[in-house]
């Protein structure tokens, strides 16, 4: 069985920004009472998350239960002007959430609204970005949701015609044939989201050479429901499920080429645990699945990267590789470099402290053995400390460089050079990159969890801006320091894997690399190509 993963599944930029804005609001009130206006989306997953952090939900903006003073969130979908206003007579605070697309939209009804004799808008009838769009469109506005409703239409002098943000593009293309003789001027907008474009061509992309769609999404989730149909209208096998629990029993004799799919409300991680058992129908995955949760969660990575940049450092301060102290340095960075809390990860720091422990008071006496100590206690101090997970970052990336730099040159009674700025500054910048990029990934996660990771605090777009201008300034700053003199020629070993880490900022934006585990061993693996470098350059130079 081949499995297919949809390059668009999983959160639209408007439903994460709705879901961070809503949690973030919780954040910064704790004891305030806060409702969303309906569902914030269709997926039964987030919702319990949100009930789980004291967020209520109101179908109407009458219910009782809204009072002055507490907080009423727009959801994705949007809100008309007049309930808006209602509910600020009231003395609730508004925070708009609506999707910047439907907002868009409603700029786009307001213009026509001064022209058009009639806005025809086109969808679900019963879908709640509708009622927003009418409430912008008041007197002047329409809804056609079928080819029959469009057949009816009065004819008049001029026609404006929107679409909801999710509907289907290709009934939205016969619809507009149609209205084209119901009018002397026809005023068509494309305003279906790309999101939902890119995601319904995708889905006639895959059924071309699939048998079987596995669509992932809330029952209630309205392009869910249409990316289904669409591939049911291609004569495909369609399963729909919300939970891996799902897949259970289902038929296997019909699926041989499998395509997931899943809707703009549906979390990654929701994806990637129906994938897991989707693939847990193979005797092979157990073993892969244990195999790659170990090597994601294991410091050895970071590890090996700190091994590499010790390496550096002794170069960079015209030392001679020391194994006694890169050892040390290797089981030191092996007890405070792992990313989970997990229950190994106490008897995994005693034995790496006490094998680093043991090498550096056998090679460079108690004084040595005092370094040690000091430093392996910083990761469990900060693991107690309570501090906010992006100042987890920022404290983690300290404790690294003192790890993999300042202690091999202590243990080694070696002068700070100048050029050990530079490799500081590679140090910092691999090591935040990593943070940014695994908090991209899980930030949906994030999100729902309470979790302000390093990547949520600077913002998405901001986030990987800020990766790219400072990869490419850094690597041109190691490019030049050779021939200026400020330092040996193994800097060139640091470009590598900056390229790789930009490399990592495209697989993240372009969803190359799905699983979540194969991305975090990715971006976790580039840190081994640091010690490749300075084995080379023993081999070669030393």
């Amino acid at each position: 069985m081949k499995i297919t993963i949809a390059r668009h599944a999983g959160f639209c930029f408007g439903v994460r920004r709705a879901i961070d804005i809503t949690f973030k609001v919780r954040q910064n009130d704790p004891g305030k009472r806060i409702y969303t206006l309906g569902q914030i989306i269709h997926n039964p997953q987030v919702i319990d998350a949100l009930t789980k952090r004291g967020i209520g939900i109101v179908h109407d903006i009458d219910d009782p239960k809204l009072k002055p003073g507490d907080i009423a969130i727009v959801r994705a979908h949007g809100i008309s002007p007049d309930n808006k206003a209602a509910l600020t007579v009231r003395g609730v605070e508004v925070i708009d959430a609506a999707c910047p697309m439907v907002l868009k939209l409603h700029t786009v009804i307001k213009k026509a609204a001064k022209t058009a004799d009639l806005i025809a808008i086109v969808g679900d009838k019963d879908h709640p970005e509708m009622d927003a769009h009418m409430g912008v469109a008041g007197d002047k506005g329409i809804i056609i949701q079928t080819l029959d409703d469009a057949k009816k239409v009065p004819r008049v002098k001029r026609l404006a015609v929107v679409a909801q943000t999710t509907f289907d593009v290709a009934l939205y293309k016969e619809i507009i044939d149609i209205l084209r003789d119901k009018a002397d001027i026809l005023d068509v907008s494309d305003t279906i989201c790309r999101s939902t474009v890119d995601r319904q061509s995708e889905v006639r992309e895959l059924a071309k050479d699939h048998d079987t769609f596995i669509v992932i999404g809330g029952r209630t989730s309205a392009n869910t429901k249409r990316l289904a149909e669409i591939a049911a209208k291609e004569n495909r096998y369609v399963i729909k499920i919300e939970s891996p629990d799902q897949l259970e029993g289902i038929n296997r004799s019909r699926m041989n080429k499998v395509a997931v799919i899943a809707g703009a409300s549906t979390p990654h991680w929701v994806i990637e645990e129906c994938i897991d058992a989707l693939k847990s129908i193979h005797a092979s995955s157990g073993i892969e699945g244990i195999m790659l949760d170990t090597l994601a969660e294991s410091p050895l990575l970071p590890s090996l990267g700190c091994l590499g940049a010790a390496m550096v450092a002794l170069v960079f301060s015209g030392q001679a590789y020391r194994w006694d102290v890169l050892l040390a340095v290797f089981f030191l960075a092996f007890s405070s470099t792992a990313r989970t809390k997990r229950q190994r990860q106490w008897p995994t720091w005693a034995i790496s402290t006490g094998i680093a422990l043991s090498i550096s008071l056998l090679a460079n006496g108690f004084t040595g053995a005092l370094v040690i100590i000091g430093a392996s206690l910083l990761r469990p101090l900060l693991d107690v400390a309570g501090v906010q997970d992006y100042l987890k970052s920022l404290y983690g990336a300290a404790i690294f460089i003192l790890t993999c730099i300042v202690v091999p040159l202590i243990l080694t009674r070696t002068a700070v050079q100048p050029n050990i700025g530079l490799l500081t500054a590679y140090v910092a910048t691999h090591y935040l990159t990593v943070e940014i990029l695994l908090g991209l990934k899980n930030m949906e996660k994030d999100a729902i969890m309470g979790r302000m990771s390093l990547a949520r605090y600077i913002n998405e777009d901001k986030a990987t801006m800020l990766l790219e201008y400072t990869i490419m300034g850094l690597a041109l700053v190691l490019f030049l320091s050779f021939p200026l003199k400020a330092a040996p020629a193994i800097v060139y070993g640091l470009l590598p894997p900056l390229f790789f880490l930009a490399k990592g900022i495209d697989f993240y934006t372009e969803q190359t690399i799905f699983d979540n585990r194969m991305y975090t061993i990715y971006v976790m693996g580039l840190w081994a190509i640091v010690p490749a470098m300075g084995l080379l350059w023993m081999a070669t130079m030393m």
